[in-house]
């Protein structure tokens, strides 16, 4: 794959942020990017939001690599999956709903064979990564009320109409460029007349660079250059490698030209000795072996700077990726932290979406008469009934982004048991009084009922993290059954 980039047109004396050609190609001058078939400067596309926005073709290009990068580069694909595996897989995505009728309407939109949200939530995902964009087509049955969806390829996206050039407010998605070929779909929102959601297609942009911004551009967009580098570098290794196998054999025979055809003719050629066999010669003659340099080692550590970029700009930790064996268990665990935060991230905009779309279909369904416009629901944890919108009963959740959180905050309340302790020996706090403070820690910090056998200073932190898991999961189920009629989403 080449560069979605144009390099530098001269060698530059100093290293800068970004080159004249790169800063056209993404339309960061906000004066327009160049026109792309006479390089006309100052050009930009005709009704853009903003003044930075990345042109079509550097667009286009962008979503070109990054499906051809998760179909033939292992790295890429590997970045991809990574998110996909830990923002929607392991338990996957569910919903959890406060009210019976809502619920019944949220499990038919979800079941339905011809949407099945529950089993294409990883390959869903996935196609917003590669391709940036997310345009579904809604299919609203008329008098039932009943949602389906179509999804749309954002290749075929020209432009974005705006309410009143507001760019937080998509009016239309435009496909087609052609008159008589465009075709415009209007973008999901809440009508203010009806307080419901209506439109045509849901319109999803998650990786927007500026405010102003009316398209997103592709997940793998600011590392592609370097993955293609990556690439680059092992396939030439890797090449270099299968050369050095071939041995080559130079011949050094005294004398000039005529003494050296000699020696050929009475050889009988410039084949290579057999495997095994012997050369007799003399002292006018002399064999070398020749073999090639692989530069294994410099291409490595060329490699692992590489990589290192490419973990960066991805937001994942370079142990994550490859070459394990570098960090340590301290490592690992001190850049998982901001690991987690985003992917947590990108998993909160996608829940955030999957929970609009359910939404949308709630508020047809209040539209068809199926459903009243306010319903009462119940707090899980409290218990307590209150009134309010229908759509405002479903959420979307998906799993925890980090299987050791329950370990790490295992090993944070024993701290805190053990300090109570302390105080009590000390006789700052009565016994009672530290019991009542490490209930209500306990309950706080890990939102299930505190069990006093796991929360002794000498507990077992990896069977407290058992117990917090398990609690969790009997939590989600017991969730799930809200109004479900025994139906169980664990």
């Amino acid at each position: 794959m080449r560069s979605i980039f144009a390099p530098p047109r001269r060698p530059q004396t100093r290293a800068a942020e970004a080159s004249p050609a790169q800063i056209a190609a993404t339309g960061a001058s906000g004066y327009g990017a160049g026109d792309p078939v006479d390089n006309e400067p100052g050009w930009r596309p005709l009704g853009s939001a903003g003044r930075r926005e990345v042109p079509y073709w550097t667009h286009e290009r962008a979503r070109t690599f990054s499906v051809a990068g998760y179909r033939s580069n292992p790295m890429a694909r590997a970045i991809i999956d990574t998110y996909t595996s830990f923002c929607v897989g392991d338990s996957g995505v569910s919903y959890q709903v406060t009210n019976a009728q809502v619920r019944a309407v949220v499990d038919e939109f979800w079941a339905d064979p011809r949407n099945n949200l529950s089993g294409i939530q990883e390959l869903f995902l996935r196609d917003q990564l590669i391709m940036g964009e997310t345009l579904l087509e809604l299919m609203e049955g008329q008098g039932s009320g009943v949602v389906r969806f179509s999804p749309i390829d954002t290749t075929g996206v020209t432009n974005v109409s705006l309410v009143g050039g507001n760019p937080l407010w998509p009016h239309q998605v435009i496909l087609g460029q052609a008159a008589g070929d465009e075709r415009r779909v209007t973008v999901a929102a809440v009508d203010d007349g009806t307080g419901l959601r209506t439109g045509g297609a849901m319109w999803w942009t998650p990786f927007k660079t500026l405010i102003t911004d009316k398209r997103s551009m592709p997940f793998m967009t600011p590392i592609l250059d370097w993955l293609d580098a990556y690439d680059t570098v092992l396939s030439n290794l890797i090449d270099r490698t299968a050369l050095a196998r071939y041995l080559v054999w130079t011949v050094k025979v005294a004398g000039g030209k005529e003494q050296v055809d000699q020696f050929v003719r009475d050889r009988g050629g410039l084949h290579v000795p057999r495997s095994g066999s012997v050369e007799v010669h003399n002292e006018s003659v002399e064999w070398s072996a020749k073999t090639a340099e692989t530069g294994a080692y410099e291409d490595t550590a060329a490699n692992r700077s590489v990589l290192t970029m490419i973990a960066g700009g991805s937001g994942l930790a370079k142990t994550w990726l490859a070459e394990p064996e570098d960090a340590n268990r301290a490592t690992s665990l001190t850049m998982a932290e901001p690991v987690r935060r985003r992917v947590q991230g990108v998993q909160r905009q996608w829940l955030g979406y999957q929970t609009e779309l359910s939404r949308f279909a709630v508020d047809r369904a209040v539209a068809a008469a199926r459903l009243p416009r306010m319903v009462e629901a119940t707090d899980p944890k409290t218990g307590e009934t209150y009134e309010i919108p229908a759509a405002m009963a479903v959420t979307v959740t998906g799993p925890e982004v980090a299987a050791a959180d329950a370990s790490i905050g295992a090993q944070v309340l024993l701290n805190l048991s053990t300090g109570l302790e302390h105080l009590v020996q000390n006789g700052v706090l009565t016994r009672d009084a530290a019991a009542v403070a490490a209930r209500k820690a306990w309950e706080d910090y890990m939102g299930i009922p505190y069990s006093s056998d796991l929360g002794k200073p000498d507990a077992d932190p990896d069977d407290v993290a058992t117990a917090v898991d398990d609690a969790k999961s009997n939590k989600l189920g017991r969730l799930a059954v809200v109004g479900g009629a025994g139906r169980s989403d664990t």
